[in-house]
């Protein structure tokens, strides 16, 4: 396959992890961004080396150079931008979350589906060499029978984060708070380990931040396979600690921190030797990029353009980016209704 044509719709924060993503890759080449401002358009592109920045991103979708639009803006505008990008036969990465709801997720799943183009979801910490050991781990039922998985996302977030952007924290724009945003990477690593969701009692809060969304949540889970399950996701925690997903089987424990794994104990002498630690610990329970690194990004990138060569779907297609979300939009009603919530979610007309 030739070299890929890759536009960049968003400057913020994540689109530049992309960008230096993309340049990682051989096989890939950025031609284009776009963003809503000229100024930061050309900045963006001079930064990234990109040889055409556009203000419109819908001129940046026309252009036949492009195969590839990777969608990086708020979460509100993901449903429209996966919408245009499919109508001009684009394969399309977008950010997590997908959109703010469920109905915006099913609709640009349908439009790529009618287009003929991919659609995958970016959770590049599914990428990461310690949750691909634990995923094997599972599939070949080191843990034995999974009992118990939980997710602790206890971040702190200050006022002025929250303030300095006209989306973070509105239902209608972010479409939520700490657990669509900050807690939706854990959130998916643990149901991917774990399996399917069959109903969740949930509740939310805003304690500590003056926002819309909720600043901290808490849920309990029944796992299709009998298993349970819990979920602590905040901004409100002070000075902020790792991330956590711990698992526990009949034949063992494993926990991960951050993107480590920091305690494998097993019945069965398997011990986690080929996984490569990254070099600084993951770790952005204060700050937005702490530690953070585009390798994940180019792993999950990578995949998508194998996907393309191979003609198949991409690990996480918009199926899979759903899962997460459906599970955080569960939480969601379960804390507005009071009552435990089934799967699959049916959610209310025109919440959200």
């Amino acid at each position: 396959m030739d070299q890929i044509g890759f536009g960049i719709i968003g400057g913020g924060m994540i689109g530049p992890y992309h960008a230096e993503a993309i340049g990682m890759i051989p096989e890939a080449k950025l031609i284009a961004v776009a963003t809503s401002r000229k100024d930061t358009a050309q900045q963006f592109s001079e930064k990234t080396h990109a040889p055409h920045w556009y203000v419109d991103y819908r001129e940046l979708l026309k252009r036949e150079d492009i195969q590839v639009v990777n969608i990086c803006t708020p979460p509100y505008l993901h449903e429209e931008m996966v919408l245009a990008a499919a109508a001009y036969g684009k394969h399309v990465l977008v950010e997590k979350p997908m959109a703010i709801n469920l109905y915006q997720v099913d609709a640009m799943i349908n439009a790529c589906q009618k287009a003929g183009v991919e659609l995958g979801v970016i959770y590049q910490y599914r990428f990461s060499s310690a949750a691909q050991k634990i995923k094997k781990a599972i599939a070949e039922r080191h843990l034995g029978r999974l009992f118990l998985g939980d997710a602790y996302v206890k971040w702190f977030r200050s006022q002025q984060y929250y303030e300095s952007t006209n989306w973070r924290g509105l239902w209608l724009k972010e479409g939520g708070g700490a657990l669509i945003n900050q807690s939706i990477h854990a959130i998916d690593l643990l149901q991917w380990f774990m399996g399917p969701v069959e109903w969740i009692d949930g509740m939310y809060q805003t304690v500590n931040h003056q926002i819309e969304a909720e600043d901290i949540a808490v849920a309990n889970l029944r796992f299709m396979n009998g298993s349970m399950g819990v979920i602590e996701g905040s901004t409100a925690i002070y000075p902020g600690f790792p991330q956590k997903i711990e698992l526990h089987g009949e034949k063992g424990s494993i926990i991960m921190e951050g993107d480590e794994i920091v305690f494998w104990k097993l019945q069965e002498p398997v011990e986690p030797e080929t996984v490569h630690y990254s070099t600084k610990k993951l770790d952005t329970s204060s700050s937005p990029t702490a530690g953070f690194s585009p390798e994940y990004h180019r792993r999950q990138i990578q995949e998508f353009l194998d996907s393309l060569k191979e003609n198949r779907h991409p690990l996480v297609d918009g199926w899979e980016g759903r899962k997460s979300l459906e599970i955080v939009r569960a939480i969601y009603l379960s804390s507005q209704t009071g009552k435990r919530i089934h799967f699959p979610v049916h959610e209310q007309e025109g919440w959200g």
